[in-house]
């Protein structure tokens, strides 16, 4: 008797191999996703940071007026609100739906005078828009820096926010972490 050369797969293995990568992938794409969507996050988490860090540095300087009179410490743009910038939801439909800082109406968006104070700028491609308020003078001061994104573009809005005050013994405090509605939108 004669056996034969088996040369290949059955039909039901190959059957097999396909249900357990669509399996797996059924898991994987998904969660990759996610992954990648909480990479983007960073960008606000970090330039939350470098926010919180400016009105920090710009609060502890020594400013007078022009007699020479001390004048009380104060976070920059007091009483103002400072964005969205570059604006509500500009990025999305750029190039992969990040805002082009060299792209018109937006070259100028961090020249405001409060954002020259904080030392910040976004000068790369981003996904977030900015926020900056202050308000009070010396103790009991305080400002809210946020950020706000669309990542996924469908009108549903990522907010991170990062709050600091000045306590009564006159030092700067901010919040243990940052403030964050729909992180991954």
């Amino acid at each position: 008797m004669r056996t034969r050369d088996r040369r290949g797969f059955t039909l039901i293995e190959l059957m097999i191999v396909v249900a357990i990568l669509g399996i797996l992938a059924a898991i994987a794409i998904p969660a990759f996703t996610k992954y990648i969507r909480r990479a983007k996050t960073t960008e606000a988490v970090m330039n939350l940071r470098k926010l919180f860090d400016g009105a920090v540095a710009y609060y502890e300087r020594d400013f007078s007026d022009r007699f020479g009179r001390g004048i009380p410490p104060q976070f920059p743009g007091v009483g103002l609100n400072y964005g969205p910038v570059p604006g509500v939801n500009p990025c999305c439909g750029q190039a992969a739906d990040k805002c082009d800082p060299t792209a018109p109406g937006h070259q100028d968006a961090f020249d405001f005078e409060v954002w020259q104070a904080l030392s910040f700028a976004v000068d790369d491609p981003h996904y977030y828009w900015y926020h900056f308020r202050a308000a009070g003078t010396g103790v009991g001061s305080g400002f809210t820096a946020s950020s706000h994104g669309n990542l996924n573009c469908n009108q549903a809005w990522s907010t991170f926010e990062r709050v600091g005050g000045v306590s009564p013994e006159g030092d700067v405090m901010g919040g243990a972490g940052i403030f964050s509605v729909r992180p991954l939108e």
